[in-house]
């Protein structure tokens, strides 16, 4: 008797331990957008903890996107959370599973584009989709929009180092550069000493390219409880105040009302489950504060 309360024992220790030790590890980021990332994180664990128990959140350096997908697929961190546009080849390769659930509710699909201070008169003065594809847009390589603006006509330059595609821009080695209105603002005032960096007013891009949590597929309780926790963020309204907190004044600043809409198509999100379209949102016509 004695040894089964001993074995009982020592399996609830065991438990409680493992409760008290679920890590999640997510990439530092480099903007508005991916500290926004990890407070969604944090905060969908925080609504599950009653459930699941204690947990910690482990930083790891931010990599290029080209290899984040690898060190996921190796497994190299457990628990890791990856944050990317929804692409086919994420689906067609093996061990990845990702939450259907656009932690940006569409926001990263409006795009506002840095210009050429040399192009930057003739940009602002074109009606038609057939003129703007006269102009270059310069990317991060991998990037998921790359494959949506090659779809849709434009010529796409893609470039190693996120502060070296401000420069390209500024310089004009390329005619734009195109950012989330969520992102623009921010990127504005943090590259401020990068000379000539100047941004569009006459139009934005809109296509849709919602942004998932991808995980390793053996990480099944991380998925299953970020999940969770995310659903129950929305249902009590704490994602949305989130939300409104860190890019209402974004969505000010694209002042969307006085530009032309370029609607893209993306071939690739039409064989993604629907289930995350429910939550999208659209810019343009919300009701701000």
């Amino acid at each position: 008797m004695l040894r089964r309360s001993l074995a009982l024992m020592a399996i609830l220790i065991l438990s409680s331990s493992s409760r008290a030790d679920f890590s999640v590890t997510y990439f530092l980021g480099e903007n508005n957008f991916d500290i926004y990332s990890y407070e969604l994180i944090k905060m969908s664990l925080e609504k599950t903890r009653e459930k699941y128990g204690d947990f910690t959140l482990t930083a790891v350096d931010n990599i290029p996107n080209k290899r984040r997908f690898a060190i996921l697929q190796q497994h190299t961190f457990p628990n890791l959370v990856v944050m990317r546009g929804y692409q086919t080849k994420f689906h067609t390769k093996g061990g990845l599973t990702y939450i259907n659930f656009p932690v940006d509710f569409g926001l990263l699909g409006w795009r506002i584009c840095f210009v050429s201070p040399q192009r930057k008169a003739k940009i602002e003065a074109i009606k038609s989709l057939e003129e703007l594809r006269r102009y270059s847009i310069v990317q991060g390589i991998d990037w998921t929009d790359n494959i949506i603006l090659r779809e849709n006509g434009f010529r796409v330059i893609e470039l190693e180092g996120y502060k070296n595609l401000f420069k390209v821009v500024a310089s004009g080695r390329a005619d734009l550069f195109c950012r989330g209105i969520n992102e623009l603002p921010g990127e504005l005032a943090a590259f401020k000493e990068i000379g000539n960096l100047m941004y569009n007013e006459s139009f934005v891009l809109t296509y849709k390219m919602p942004f998932f949590y991808y995980l390793n597929s053996k990480d099944i309780l991380a998925k299953q409880r970020i999940e969770e926790g995310l659903k129950l963020a929305y249902e009590d309204g704490s994602i949305m105040r989130l939300w409104h907190e860190r890019f209402d004044a974004n969505i000010q600043f694209a002042n969307l009302q006085h530009r032309q809409i370029f609607n893209l198509t993306n071939h690739a999100i039409e064989t993604a489950p629907k289930g995350y379209e429910k939550y999208l949102i659209d810019p343009a016509t919300i009701k701000l504060p």
